[in-house]
């Protein structure tokens, strides 16, 4: 099957398996391109049957680094609403789209899994959180640093750090906006298993392999403790 074209991301049908990456190197930052790009490949995917799993992942040594924080601000100063006092009254419009963007991901019938290596940080890890899976090479670099550029993530991460990890843990991720590794992320729980980064992408299609038959959303813990603890 043909699938379309894009200049931030490539997607593919292998067999089964989609495979979804971002693609701008060096460190596959998400820009307001991107976030387009991407919500378009999920409507294709939703539309397509042929998919029975996804796999996302990043071009090169990295997932990716987040999202373009100068283009970010300039699109919020030109899109926000403010009083007269210069207060926020109304989030952008592109914000919410983005976040529905990963609303539609955490709610495909099939399994998606975030193949992590490198960075993955801020906007980055919020889709990977979003995601079903998540498998991580050993030497990741993972956090929300928003914090340390006086914002807040913006796409649903802490409410998705606080299910996976606890209120607690990702209060702390958060407000200190610090990253932190492989192994800290694996005792968190915010990923699933840590693997060697030479053998990451293998793992995560045997993996999407072994669930796409019979994966339902609600039965995601039991597969983890099946298949990855």
């Amino acid at each position: 099957m043909k699938t379309p074209s894009f200049g931030t991301i490539r997607l593919i049908l292998d067999d089964d398996t989609g495979w979804l990456e971002l693609n701008s190197p060096p460190s596959n930052k998400m820009t307001m391109e991107f976030f387009r790009e991407f919500a378009a490949a999920l409507d294709f995917i939703s539309n397509h049957k042929e998919f029975r799993a996804l796999v996302i992942y990043g071009h090169g040594r990295h997932y990716s680094s987040g999202t373009d924080l100068p283009t970010l601000l300039e699109e919020i100063n030109k899109n926000a609403g403010t009083d007269i006092n210069g207060n926020l009254t109304e989030v952008p419009e592109f914000l919410s789209n983005n976040y529905r963007s990963l609303l539609l991901l955490e709610s495909f019938r099939i399994p998606v899994i975030s193949a992590i290596r490198g960075v993955c940080l801020g906007s980055a890890l919020e889709l990977a959180l979003f995601s079903h899976f998540r498998l991580c090479g050993e030497d990741s670099v993972i956090g929300l640093p928003e914090a340390s550029f006086n914002l807040v993530p913006g796409l649903g991460g802490i409410y998705k750090l606080c299910c996976i990890a606890g209120e607690v843990t990702a209060l702390e991720r958060v407000l200190k906006g610090s990253t932190f590794n492989a192994e800290d992320a694996f005792r968190y729980r915010i990923v699933d298993r840590i693997v060697p980064k030479r053998k990451l992408l293998e793992q995560a299609g045997e993996f999407a392999r072994e669930v796409m038959n019979d994966f339902r959303i609600e039965k995601k813990n039991l597969y983890v403790k099946q298949f990855l603890r």
